[in-house]
């Protein structure tokens, strides 16, 4: 077999020779179709490939040639759970407790109570805080955690230590770890199957033992009080804005969303909590009362002394808390994320005055260099120019909106690539980013759970709002935005997270991490710079 140099390998272990199966298992992976190398064969297929049909792969036992788990086969091991975030819940029975994360990690010597925490859920902005606390606390000097979902690119992403994913081997060693408790409370049948979530939650809580990390952000997945985060026991709980999201699951009103997020609060632990509708605001606050938790008002506490003119650049602010005050520049944009910085700094201030050191240098170097991608991102400056933001309700459609008119009004029309994921109200999102006029074109990202694109043009169409194009998949479609946009135009790729990742993995020209749909499916590629 000659030795070829290539980038990313797809083949079958089943037809593949032997020293290939015996010496490249980490290069060499499984195969989803055939045209996706750099080069194809006669009949269409990628000329490194064997002909015949298809075959879903099976890949050799983890510890063949006692090899350690190598990260790709991580990822295969990882995603023989339940994915829930991949896959639609309408065909699992109701399984909403704590009691198989109490067991899983209590096997595991109990790793989420050996780092203090901060745990941050809300509807709105959970994620950008608790990025903007982590890095604030780095910069202090603390080793922190950051436990966050879902990830843009690389499962890695959702673990981090001081603001670096964790290693893809460590990552890898971490599934071989844990994997034969998630095995015994499987066999034991009495609290069901551990899912991907609960799996990567439980992973990062020993991460971050073994890290000796000094503090831990955790942002719930979703929900609050039965979310797979809520064992912890925080120093300062975090709850950002709650709206109208997920409701087939959390509920369809504000307050009984707002009963879930408040689920977070324990007893003696501050909760910080940022902006709020008055109905979320008075369940905070019954069960703060509740839980004898003293409750934080971030926009009384934090307030805005001055802030800049808006343009493209980092927001110049002088915000003022209870001890002290601190000039920012703050990279995210939007009135929106001042709002969640204003919600970050209350919360290190709860933990200054717990003991903790925070000082006014931490939390101006901090907030200054604190990275969320996919926010508000302008990713290419064109012309014509490309932003990505994860909006996918009405909400955030709204702030969205309101960022790009105050930061981007230079620009002299907005053409849309927009797709979405169910569970949400993808016609609300539309209509809330209808008033920059943009010329829209709907697609569909490749995650298992994106709304059809012919379905997403379908029922804007019958709300009224005109659909520009129908693209196939989101390469299709920032292409046809491309052909749309005239010189001064921005593109804006929004509508999910998945979309603004792709857009972005499409622009910067990065591999994507590709999974297996479920149920079925093939094994994803894996970069690499060896030979084979």
């Amino acid at each position: 077999m000659p030795r070829i140099k290539v980038r990313t390998v797809f083949i079958q272990y089943g037809d593949a020779p032997e020293d290939v199966r015996r010496e490249g298992m980490e290069s060499v992976f499984g195969w989803r179709s055939g045209n996706q190398l750099g080069g194809e064969g006669p009949h269409g297929r990628s000329k490194y490939l064997p002909d015949g049909p298809l075959r879903r792969l099976n890949p050799p036992p983890l510890h063949q040639h006692n090899m350690p788990l190598t990260y790709p086969h991580a990822i295969t091991q990882l995603l023989t759970l339940a994915d829930f975030e991949r896959k639609s819940r309408a065909h699992e029975p109701p399984d909403f407790h704590l009691r198989r994360m109490e067991r899983l990690l209590g096997m595991l010597g109990d790793p989420h109570l050996a780092t203090p925490v901060v745990h941050v859920a809300g509807s709105k902005g959970k994620g950008s805080t608790a990025a903007m606390i982590a890095s604030m606390l780095s910069a202090q000097g603390m080793r922190t955690g950051l436990y966050i979902s879902p990830h843009l690119h690389r499962f890695t992403e959702r673990i981090q230590v001081d603001t670096l994913p964790v290693p893809d081997e460590q990552f890898a060693a971490l599934v071989e770890q844990l994997w034969p408790d998630v095995t015994a409370i499987a066999e034991q049948g009495d609290v069901g199957r551990v899912s991907v979530f609960e799996m990567l939650t439980a992973m990062a809580f020993v991460h971050f033992r073994d890290a000796r990390a000094d503090m831990a952000v955790i942002e719930v997945g979703l929900g609050g009080r039965l979310d797979a985060t809520n064992l912890v026991k925080p120093e300062v709980a975090v709850i950002t804005p709650v709206s109208l999201d997920h409701m087939a699951v959390l509920g369809n009103t504000v307050e009984k969303i707002a009963a879930e997020k408040a689920g977070i609060i324990k007893t003696s632990s501050p909760v910080v909590v940022g902006p709020q509708q008055g109905d979320a605001w008075c369940v905070i606050r019954s069960v703060a009362a509740e839980q004898h938790a003293p409750l934080v008002d971030a926009p009384r506490q934090v307030t805005v002394a001055w802030q800049g003119a808006p343009d493209a650049g980092p927001q110049k602010l002088r915000l003022r808390g209870r001890l002290g005050d601190y000039n920012i520049a703050l990279p995210l944009l939007g009135k929106h994320q001042v709002d969640n910085a204003r919600t970050a700094i209350a919360a290190v201030e709860a933990l200054a005055e717990r003991g903790f050191r925070v000082e006014r240098y931490a939390v101006e170097r901090g907030l200054n260099s604190v990275a969320w991608p996919a926010r508000a991102e302008l990713i290419d400056c064109g012309p014509p120019a490309v932003l990505v933001d994860g909006a996918h309700n009405e909400t955030s459609a709204h702030a969205l909106a309101a960022t790009i008119k105050r930061h981007f009004s230079g620009h002299s029309g907005v053409v849309m690539v927009i797709g979405a994921t169910s569970g949400h109200d993808f016609t609300a999102t539309a209509r809330g980013l209808a008033e920059l006029e943009p010329r829209i074109i709907v697609t569909e990202s490749r995650h298992p759970k994106a709304i059809r694109a012919v379905d997403f043009a379908a029922a804007l169409e019958s709300d009224n709002l005109s659909v520009a194009a129908v693209a196939r998949n989101t390469a299709e479609a920032l292409s046809k935005a491309r052909e749309l946009a005239a010189p001064g135009d921005l593109i804006v790729g929004t509508g999910s997270l998945f979309v603004a990742a792709e857009v972005i993995e499409h622009v910067k020209a990065m591999t994507p991490e590709l999974y297996p749909d479920l149920p079925g499916g093939y094994m994803q590629p894996y970069t690499t710079g060896a030979s084979v």
